[in-house]
Protein backbone atom coordinates (compact mmCIF):
# COMPACT_ATOMS: atom_id res chain seq x y z
CA UNK A 1 0.00 0.00 0.00
CA UNK A 2 1.38 3.06 -1.11
CA UNK A 3 0.82 6.97 0.58
CA UNK A 4 1.84 10.98 -0.45
CA UNK A 5 2.56 12.88 2.63
CA UNK A 6 1.87 17.08 1.68
CA UNK A 7 2.47 18.96 4.03
CA UNK A 8 5.18 18.82 6.63
CA UNK A 9 5.65 16.40 9.42
CA UNK A 10 3.97 17.53 12.92
CA UNK A 11 1.19 19.89 11.81
CA UNK A 12 -1.94 19.56 14.25
CA UNK A 13 -3.98 18.32 11.50
CA UNK A 14 -3.39 15.37 9.59
CA UNK A 15 -6.13 14.43 6.83
CA UNK A 16 -5.76 10.91 5.85
CA UNK A 17 -7.65 10.43 2.58
CA UNK A 18 -8.37 7.61 0.01
CA UNK A 19 -9.15 7.23 -3.87
CA UNK A 20 -12.39 6.36 -5.24
CA UNK A 21 -12.59 3.35 -6.87
CA UNK A 22 -12.19 4.50 -10.23
CA UNK A 23 -9.03 6.68 -9.84
CA UNK A 24 -5.56 6.69 -7.66
CA UNK A 25 -3.50 9.08 -5.17
CA UNK A 26 -1.88 11.15 -8.07
CA UNK A 27 -5.76 11.99 -9.77
CA UNK A 28 -9.29 12.34 -9.32
CA UNK A 29 -8.53 16.08 -8.17
CA UNK A 30 -6.18 14.81 -4.90
CA UNK A 31 -3.29 16.78 -5.62
CA UNK A 32 -5.60 20.08 -6.00
CA UNK A 33 -7.43 19.51 -2.66
CA UNK A 34 -4.01 18.49 -0.79
CA UNK A 35 -2.29 21.45 -1.83
CA UNK A 36 -5.60 23.39 -0.90
CA UNK A 37 -5.29 21.73 2.99
CA UNK A 38 -1.62 22.38 3.38
CA UNK A 39 -2.46 25.98 2.10
CA UNK A 40 -4.65 25.43 5.62
CA UNK A 41 -1.74 24.39 7.85
CA UNK A 42 -2.51 20.69 7.46
CA UNK A 43 -0.35 17.66 6.28
CA UNK A 44 -2.48 15.49 4.09
CA UNK A 45 -1.82 11.63 3.80
CA UNK A 46 -3.25 10.32 0.31
CA UNK A 47 -3.77 6.57 0.58
CA UNK A 48 -3.41 4.16 -1.89
CA UNK A 49 -5.34 1.25 -0.88
CA UNK A 50 -4.15 -2.16 -1.47
CA UNK A 51 -6.01 -3.46 -4.38
CA UNK A 52 -4.65 -0.35 -6.36
CA UNK A 53 -1.54 -0.82 -5.00
CA UNK A 54 -1.33 -4.04 -6.05
CA UNK A 55 -1.98 -3.23 -9.32
CA UNK A 56 -5.47 -3.99 -9.83
CA UNK A 57 -8.14 -1.75 -11.50
CA UNK A 58 -11.51 -2.78 -10.15
CA UNK A 59 -11.96 -2.31 -6.75
CA UNK A 60 -13.21 -4.98 -4.20
CA UNK A 61 -16.49 -5.00 -2.04
CA UNK A 62 -15.71 -2.36 0.08
CA UNK A 63 -15.43 -4.33 3.20
CA UNK A 64 -12.65 -6.38 1.61
CA UNK A 65 -10.74 -3.07 1.45
CA UNK A 66 -11.70 -2.11 5.66
CA UNK A 67 -8.20 -3.77 7.47
CA UNK A 68 -6.21 -2.10 4.58
CA UNK A 69 -7.21 1.18 5.31
CA UNK A 70 -7.49 0.62 9.20
CA UNK A 71 -3.79 -0.24 8.88
CA UNK A 72 -2.62 2.55 6.52
CA UNK A 73 -4.29 5.02 9.52
CA UNK A 74 -1.86 3.49 11.69
CA UNK A 75 0.84 3.71 9.85
CA UNK A 76 -0.39 7.61 8.52
CA UNK A 77 -0.45 8.60 12.41
CA UNK A 78 3.34 7.50 12.47
CA UNK A 79 4.37 9.21 9.24
CA UNK A 80 2.71 12.83 9.82
CA UNK A 81 3.47 13.34 13.62
CA UNK A 82 0.13 14.74 14.18
CA UNK A 83 -1.88 15.05 16.84
CA UNK A 84 -5.19 14.62 15.08
CA UNK A 85 -5.99 12.45 12.42
CA UNK A 86 -9.49 13.31 10.11
CA UNK A 87 -9.88 10.03 7.97
CA UNK A 88 -12.11 10.02 4.78
CA UNK A 89 -11.68 10.10 0.88
CA UNK A 90 -13.27 10.17 -2.26
CA UNK A 91 -16.49 8.14 -2.81
CA UNK A 92 -15.94 4.50 -2.20
CA UNK A 93 -12.27 5.60 -0.01
CA UNK A 94 -14.58 7.62 2.01
CA UNK A 95 -17.36 4.68 2.29
CA UNK A 96 -14.27 2.29 3.67
CA UNK A 97 -12.73 5.34 5.95
CA UNK A 98 -16.51 5.40 7.69
CA UNK A 99 -16.59 1.55 7.84
CA UNK A 100 -13.10 1.69 9.29
CA UNK A 101 -13.91 4.09 12.13
CA UNK A 102 -17.02 2.82 12.40
CA UNK A 103 -15.35 -0.49 14.00
CA UNK A 104 -13.10 1.15 15.79
CA UNK A 105 -10.25 2.52 13.84
CA UNK A 106 -8.69 5.34 15.61
CA UNK A 107 -9.84 9.08 14.09
CA UNK A 108 -11.10 12.42 15.47
CA UNK A 109 -13.41 13.10 12.46
CA UNK A 110 -14.58 12.06 8.99
CA UNK A 111 -14.65 14.02 5.43
CA UNK A 112 -16.50 13.04 2.57
CA UNK A 113 -15.75 14.01 -0.75
CA UNK A 114 -18.91 12.09 -2.59
CA UNK A 115 -20.47 9.61 0.17
CA UNK A 116 -21.60 6.83 -2.73
CA UNK A 117 -25.15 6.61 -0.41
CA UNK A 118 -26.44 3.84 -2.98
CA UNK A 119 -26.12 2.37 -6.35
CA UNK A 120 -26.29 5.04 -9.71
CA UNK A 121 -30.00 5.99 -9.64
CA UNK A 122 -30.82 2.77 -7.46
CA UNK A 123 -32.08 4.70 -4.15
CA UNK A 124 -33.42 1.61 -2.54
CA UNK A 125 -30.60 0.39 -1.05
CA UNK A 126 -28.80 2.89 0.95
CA UNK A 127 -25.47 2.34 2.23
CA UNK A 128 -25.78 3.32 5.87
CA UNK A 129 -25.94 0.13 8.19
CA UNK A 130 -22.75 1.06 10.10
CA UNK A 131 -23.46 4.91 10.45
CA UNK A 132 -24.84 4.45 13.89
CA UNK A 133 -21.40 3.10 14.93
CA UNK A 134 -19.63 6.43 13.92
CA UNK A 135 -18.48 7.67 17.00
CA UNK A 136 -16.96 11.09 15.68
CA UNK A 137 -17.89 13.96 13.82
CA UNK A 138 -18.45 13.48 10.11
CA UNK A 139 -18.49 16.42 7.24
CA UNK A 140 -20.01 15.07 4.00
CA UNK A 141 -19.30 17.17 0.60
CA UNK A 142 -21.94 16.33 -1.66
CA UNK A 143 -22.38 18.06 -5.28
CA UNK A 144 -26.34 18.40 -5.84
CA UNK A 145 -26.16 16.73 -9.66
CA UNK A 146 -24.37 13.12 -8.43
CA UNK A 147 -26.52 10.32 -9.17
CA UNK A 148 -24.78 8.16 -6.32
CA UNK A 149 -26.37 10.45 -3.46
CA UNK A 150 -30.10 11.49 -3.11
CA UNK A 151 -29.66 14.43 -1.33
CA UNK A 152 -33.14 13.68 0.36
CA UNK A 153 -32.35 10.39 1.21
CA UNK A 154 -29.25 11.50 2.35
CA UNK A 155 -31.17 14.17 4.55
CA UNK A 156 -33.05 11.15 6.20
CA UNK A 157 -30.68 9.53 6.92
CA UNK A 158 -27.62 11.73 8.40
CA UNK A 159 -29.27 11.83 12.02
CA UNK A 160 -28.26 7.78 12.58
CA UNK A 161 -24.81 9.58 13.22
CA UNK A 162 -24.96 11.85 16.49
CA UNK A 163 -22.63 14.69 14.84
CA UNK A 164 -23.11 15.22 10.78
CA UNK A 165 -22.67 18.19 9.13
CA UNK A 166 -23.33 18.13 5.39
CA UNK A 167 -22.11 20.75 3.16
CA UNK A 168 -24.17 20.79 -0.50
CA UNK A 169 -21.79 22.20 -3.58
CA UNK A 170 -23.96 23.05 -5.78
CA UNK A 171 -23.47 22.20 -9.33
CA UNK A 172 -21.38 19.71 -8.27
CA UNK A 173 -21.38 16.06 -9.57
CA UNK A 174 -20.10 12.59 -7.86
CA UNK A 175 -16.37 14.24 -8.04
CA UNK A 176 -17.73 17.98 -7.35
CA UNK A 177 -16.40 18.88 -10.01
CA UNK A 178 -19.07 22.11 -10.78
CA UNK A 179 -20.89 22.38 -14.54
CA UNK A 180 -19.75 26.22 -15.21
CA UNK A 181 -16.56 25.79 -17.84
CA UNK A 182 -13.49 26.87 -15.78
CA UNK A 183 -15.14 26.67 -12.51
CA UNK A 184 -13.64 24.95 -10.01
CA UNK A 185 -14.54 23.91 -6.20
CA UNK A 186 -11.25 23.46 -4.53
CA UNK A 187 -11.73 26.87 -2.60
CA UNK A 188 -15.43 25.58 -1.95
CA UNK A 189 -14.51 22.34 -0.13
CA UNK A 190 -11.17 24.29 1.69
CA UNK A 191 -13.60 26.80 3.17
CA UNK A 192 -16.46 23.95 4.23
CA UNK A 193 -13.29 21.91 5.95
CA UNK A 194 -12.29 25.21 7.31
CA UNK A 195 -15.39 26.18 8.87
CA UNK A 196 -16.13 22.26 10.19
CA UNK A 197 -13.02 21.89 12.07
CA UNK A 198 -13.54 25.46 13.97
CA UNK A 199 -17.32 24.48 14.71
CA UNK A 200 -16.27 20.94 15.87
CA UNK A 201 -13.54 22.42 17.84
CA UNK A 202 -10.58 20.31 15.92
CA UNK A 203 -8.58 23.31 15.48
Amino acid sequence: MGALLDGKKGSEVCFVLAHGAGTGIESGGFPEIAAALFSEGHSVVRMELPYRAAGRQAPPKAEKSVAGFRSGLAEAFRLSGSKKLIAGGKSYGGRVASMAVAEGAAANGLVFLGYPLHRPGVPSDPRVSHWPSIGVPCLFLQGDRDPFCDLALLEKNLPSIERATLHVIEGGDHSLRLRRKGADSTALITDAVRDWLKAEGLT
